[in-house]
């Protein structure tokens, strides 16, 4: 399952980004490989290990994530 997400990116990630899509990477697989390679390097262990299970309960917390949204708003 999918789900959208909206990025505010420095002026440094953003270059970056550039860069892998000129290269024929879409913004979807990079945004994709960059989390997926921080949660390896991550030190907090998930407590489900299941890739799929995993995604189920990211997806349970939307309604956080969207609460949060409504209330944190980025610098201008």
């Amino acid at each position: 399952m999918s789900r959208a997400l909206e990025l505010w990116l420095d002026d440094e990630t953003d270059e970056a980004l550039s860069l892998l899509c000129a290269g024929g990477t879409t913004e979807a697989e990079a945004v994709r490989s960059a989390i997926i390679e921080a949660s390896r390097r991550s030190r907090v262990h998930p407590l489900v290990s299941d890739p799929h299970l995993l995604e189920r309960a990211l997806d349970k917390s939307h309604d956080v994530i969207a609460e949060i949204q409504t209330t944190h708003r980025p610098p201008r």
